[in-house]
């Protein structure tokens, strides 16, 4: 009879847990999607409607002959500018090098294009029932990183280092080619390389950055890379950082990539952690 009470209470014990940890995790995600409501307009709010000329190809005489290829092809001209744009994405990552099994990762990104900044929010199937969520933070020249176990166990939190604020500069500058009109912002200039390739070089809030784009000869960006601190701890070192593109949609009349490989080169071996697809792209027009 004791016994038996006593399994009783146990039993009774496990299901309080138990429901104790699912209110905590449904907490948890919904404090983390309402913070990611809040970023989002902070970053998007101060965006202001202005009056801005289509596009001309008068206005593309002082680039590079490869990069005006590249925005030609793409479709820029006769284009409004592009002041923001949203998108979706899926794909599938790895944390470390020795990683046998890729992740699964559903994210989407706000991105402010007139003024330098983003936001990207991620869902990854790291733990059967638990998902992990991560979201970088690029705003007024800061960088912020957060990744919670189950939307409530922090595992990184970071935000506002000098080398998290490059790196996540020139992670805008590396995704350039979602917004391709970016390319005529006062805050890019571009230098000729050779007939195939240039250096983009982005200034903004006291920080230099560059990147390489990489052409063929019809103008079509292929590849991106810059060398770009993987880690933000004292230690951290630039590392060759490469986007290569792997496929193209049409979207509004611009010609964008949606398929791209990313991959660091570490101790000169390749370690590609993210493959990904783009969708559901919505532009924002100045």
């Amino acid at each position: 009879m004791i016994k038996q009470l006593l399994m009783n209470y146990w039993w009774v014990i496990l299901i309080i847990i138990i429901v104790l940890i699912i209110l905590a995790v449904i907490i948890g995600n919904l404090q983390f999607k309402n913070k990611i409501a809040r970023e989002k307009e902070l970053l998007m709010k101060s965006s202001q409607p202005e009056e801005s000329p289509v596009i001309r190809e008068e206005d593309l005489a002082n680039l590079p002959s490869p990069v005006k290829k590249w925005l030609k092809s793409v479709g820029v001209v006769r284009q409004e500018r592009i002041k923001a744009v949203t998108f979706s994405q899926r794909g599938k990552m790895k944390l470390k090098p020795d990683q046998k099994n890729w992740i699964d990762a559903e994210a989407k990104q706000y991105v402010r294009v007139d003024e330098p900044g983003y936001l990207w929010h991620v869902n990854l199937s790291m733990l059967p029932l638990i998902h992990t969520k991560g979201r970088d933070l690029f705003y007024q020249g800061k960088g912020s990183m957060e990744i919670r176990l189950g939307s409530l166990i922090p595992v990184v939190n970071v935000s506002d280092t000098p080398k998290l604020n490059e790196s996540a500069l020139h992670r805008f500058l590396l995704e350039l080619m979602w917004y391709p009109t970016a390319a005529l912002e006062d805050y890019i200039t571009w230098e000729a390389i050779g007939q195939r390739s240039a250096k983009a070089v982005l200034s903004y809030a006291g920080m230099s950055v560059e990147a390489t784009f990489y052409f063929e000869e019809d103008g079509k960006l292929t590849k991106i890379e810059a060398m770009r601190y993987k880690e933000s701890d004292a230690d951290a070192e630039r590392l060759p950082c490469v986007g290569e593109i792997k496929g193209y949609i049409n979207v509004d009349g611009l010609k964008i990539p949606h398929l791209i490989d990313v991959t660091w080169v570490i101790d000169g071996e390749n370690f590609t952690w993210y493959q990904l697809k783009n969708h559901a792209f919505k532009f924002e027009r100045k």
